[in-house]
């Protein structure tokens, strides 16, 4: 068959890109089209999103796409980073440019919440992790602090706002939904007895849900002649839930750690997981492709190293991974380990000071050099990891044999011996751009081109493109 091509806008934090998937009927391969900075710019004292310089940037780099595979194009699919949002008037225009989820607005909102609805029923209601920037707390700090709220005819997660900016249609679709803390996996719907309580009115919630892997327009007219007829399809637009579909298995129960600045290992089940245990243990139930559970638990990834890289950048000793490799190969093993998730390394101005001081102060050997810093950030990452899966275990009831490690981290060779070492299991790395290939397999569902996500990882589990 002629290649067909799926666009993948993956949006991030930090960056955006346009990648394409070329499909010629048994193989996928990925090529970068675009990329951009998406820094946030600062209004008064809060970090917003610039949503149109972005979408702005999104067209630009499917217009590039359209100049390279024409007629090839199928569709384009959009998926971001969860729990941020915009709102919109009764124009349709946005209200404000979004808040960023690390704004201090949100400080002290999740006291405020539980003041009105327990924590321990918001988890039961919702099976998400807390943390401070949910969008839960977001909306709570709208409420505190004049926002924009009681005029939002509206809400849009991000990936949506931007599908509504290519087609005029508005919908929620439940991979990011579920990130909000206020969505209920067990009725698949929102939960208006939390909402109701923080006193957040639901009229801006009547626009329902877009499924994974349908089809919710094609783009507005006055587009078409720029970049042509698209159809827009609802992928699964929360990152990790597009990397989780492009888990290269056939498992029953995929075992997975999505690897980068955050890590995310889980599992994939059928049904949420919402018990006083899940609760103590403070995992996450978001919702995958096909109605399915990413049970999991966000740690703190790489986010260690590069803090420590900058720090060292700036006093003129920095190294390349590859030289910090060769000297924590010479390190000392399992003479460091310490938690990689203590408050300590949130936000510090010197990564490598905080982690001594925090050594310090528990008692544990502090690292006396650079490649010594390196092995035990990993080491230290990879017990976590090990720590995380017996919890999923007892927790689910599975038990783990395989770990697919997908995203960026997944080239780390070293993190990837040490995961297999600390838990026992068999590790398989990559792919490296499986946000990219999960966001394109559900257009390709959506075409008709395969017929479910199991067949679409079975194509990357032979063809293993990356």
């Amino acid at each position: 068959m002629a290649n067909k091509t799926y666009l993948a806008v993956d949006l991030g934090a930090g960056s955006g890109r346009v990648m394409a998937a070329r499909y010629n009927g048994k193989s996928i391969a990925l090529e970068e089209v675009a990329r951009w900075n998406s820094a946030p710019v600062k209004v008064g004292d809060s970090f917003h999103w610039d949503a149109p310089a972005i979408f702005n940037d999104i067209v630009c780099g499917v217009r590039k796409a359209r100049s390279l595979y024409g007629d090839e194009i199928v569709s384009l699919g959009i998926d971001t980073w969860g729990v941020d949002y915009g709102l919109l008037g009764g124009d349709g225009k946005l209200l404000n440019l979004p808040y960023i989820y690390r704004d201090a607005r949100t400080g002290g909102m999740m006291e405020k919440v539980f003041e009105k609805v327990p924590k321990d029923e918001i988890y039961a209601l919702t099976g998400i992790q807390f943390m401070f920037f949910n969008t839960l707390y977001q909306l709570m700090a709208e409420l505190e602090g004049g926002g924009n709220i009681d005029k939002a005819k509206d809400f849009l997660m991000m990936p949506d706002l931007f599908a509504y900016m290519f087609t005029g249609e508005k919908f929620n679709e439940r991979t990011n939904a579920s990130t909000t803390q206020f969505y209920n996996p067990f009725k698949r719907d929102w939960d208006f007895s939390i909402l109701d309580r923080i006193g957040v009115g639901r009229g801006m919630f009547n626009n329902g849900f877009a499924e994974c892997g349908t089809v919710i327009g094609k783009v507005l007219p006055e587009l078409r002649s720029d970049i042509g007829g698209l159809n827009v399809v609802a992928v699964a637009s929360h990152d990790t839930a597009s990397a989780v579909a492009a888990t290269p298995t056939l498992e029953e129960v995929p075992a997975y750690i999505n690897s980068g600045t955050w890590c995310l290992p889980g599992l994939e089940l059928s049904e949420p997981i919402a018990t006083p245990e899940a609760f103590k243990e403070n995992f996450t139930n978001e919702v995958g492709v096909g109605g399915t559970i990413r049970f999991l638990k966000n740690v703190t990834g790489m986010w260690l190293v590069q803090k420590c890289k900058e720090a060292w950048q700036r006093e003129g000793r920095d190294m390349s991974y590859s030289e910090l490799e060769e000297a924590a190969a010479r390190a000392e093993p399992g003479r460091t380990i310490f938690d990689t998730d203590a408050p300590d390394f949130v936000m510090p101005d010197d990564m490598p000071k905080a982690i001594e001081n925090y050594c310090s102060s528990h008692s544990i050997p502090v690292p006396r050099n650079q490649g010594e810093m390196f092995r035990s950030i990993q080491e230290s990452i990879a017990d976590k990891y090990a720590k995380v899966f017996k919890r999923l275990e007892r927790l689910s009831g599975k038990k783990v044999s395989q770990i697919n490690v997908m995203g960026g981290g997944s080239r780390d060779a070293m993190l990837n011996r040490l995961t297999q070492e600390a838990t026992g299991c068999k590790v398989v790395a990559g792919p490296v751009e499986s946000t990219a290939y999960g966001n394109a397999l559900v257009q390709m569902m959506a075409s008709g081109d395969i017929s479910s996500l199991r067949e679409g990882r079975s194509i990357l589990a032979d063809n293993r493109a990356d």
